[in-house]
């Protein structure tokens, strides 16, 4: 029997993207299943996936068929029809595509977020400013018609406890369960070699905390990837390898994100045994570090900075980075790729 993922895109360096990919490997590896990813479009290698199943609709969405779900249509989704047979579970992972329930009563929706969230986030609505005002006058229309559509799955899983939280209030529906994104632990390697210096991730485009960052900045020793801090030796472009060696080669990563729904970058970090430091309602980031056992979670900036400053002078206790290891090892392909294929089994019983 096939597991087909329905997805909106496939890209690289994308978190839902290699989410939906690692599942699919997950599935081959250690199931009788055969998994099959369904994209509208593609851009990734091919190299990157494997010997996985990709049909590539190549109907990608283009800013009116986005508007038009936006507003409850499913029109835009037809292509996928053709792909929905009786045979096999259907799992729709990507959060702009939910109205494809409209053409099939037994899928099962794994939410990555609430898709119009991030018309409700300050950074989004002032560098996109003419989207932001023609979306904001159908947000609520957007929920009622979404909430219907969700209502129609066999069953809703979240990728998190914040995202089942977001989906209970804006879909009226809460999830079954919470599945993580699955991360291939087995690429990170943890080393005892230390440099002291300190890992910052930015979203590109969107910075946050830079004049904290900053003022770090001039009492440790930084690398910044995502934008430029002053005074930090700024990496714009790294490979996956180099990244890997960076969150080995790091004291401590910092992840100064107000808000985000899962979060790979704490999670790897922790794979490579290094603890992180996050502020304490970001939401996914705060589910994943446990607080002062792989890593540390401020309630502020200024906490934010005493903690960064308090770990670069003393350090932290041996068995920090092994607890860190061990907390990123839950979320491995092998075990949520086991609990995601628990809850199908159930679902068949």
């Amino acid at each position: 029997m096939k597991i087909f993922f329905l997805t909106s895109h496939l890209k690289e360096r994308d978190g839902a993207s290699r989410a939906i990919i690692n599942f699919s490997k997950g599935i081959k590896q250690i199931s009788r299943y055969e998994p099959v990813i369904i994209s509208l479009s593609t851009s990734i290698g091919v190299n990157k996936l494997g010997n996985i199943e990709i049909i590539n609709i190549d109907k990608g969405l283009g800013l009116l068929s986005s508007f038009r779900i936006l507003l409850g249509s499913p029109s835009p989704l037809k292509p996928f029809k053709k792909y929905l047979h009786d045979d096999g579970i259907y799992i729709v992972a990507a959060d702009d595509i939910i109205p494809v329930s409209e053409f099939k009563d037994d899928l099962i929706y794994w939410s990555q977020g609430v898709l119009t969230s991030v018309f409700f986030w300050e950074p989004f609505i002032r560098r996109n400013k003419l989207v932001s005002a023609l979306a904001s006058p159908f947000l609520l229309y957007n929920a009622i018609k979404f909430s219907n559509f969700v209502k129609k799955y066999k069953v809703v899983l979240a990728n998190s406890k914040t995202s089942a939280v977001y989906v209970s209030l804006f879909y009226n529906r809460p999830p079954k369960a919470v599945v993580y994104p699955p991360l291939n632990t087995d690429f990170f390697k943890p080393s005892k070699n230390k440099e002291k210096f300190v890992l910052v991730f930015l979203k590109r485009g969107y910075p946050s905390h830079v004049d904290l960052l900053t003022k770090i900045a001039e009492k440790v020793k930084m690398k910044s990837i995502g934008y430029k801090i002053p005074n930090a030796e700024y990496l714009e472009r790294v490979s996956d390898e180099e990244l890997r060696d960076l969150y080995s080669s790091a004291l401590v990563t910092l992840y100064p994100i107000d808000f985000e729904y899962y979060g790979y970058i704490p999670v790897e970090s922790m794979a490579a045994g290094t603890p992180v430091i996050a502020f304490r309602y970001s939401g996914g980031p705060a589910e994943t570090i446990v607080d002062g056992e792989t890593g540390w979670l401020a309630s502020d900036e200024e906490e934010f900075y005493r903690l960064t400053i308090k770990v670069y002078n003393e350090g932290y206790p041996e068995d920090t980075s092994v607890k860190s290891r061990k907390r990123a090892e839950e979320f491995s392909i092998q075990n949520q790729t086991k609990l995601l294929l628990s809850i199908i089994e159930k679902l068949k019983a």
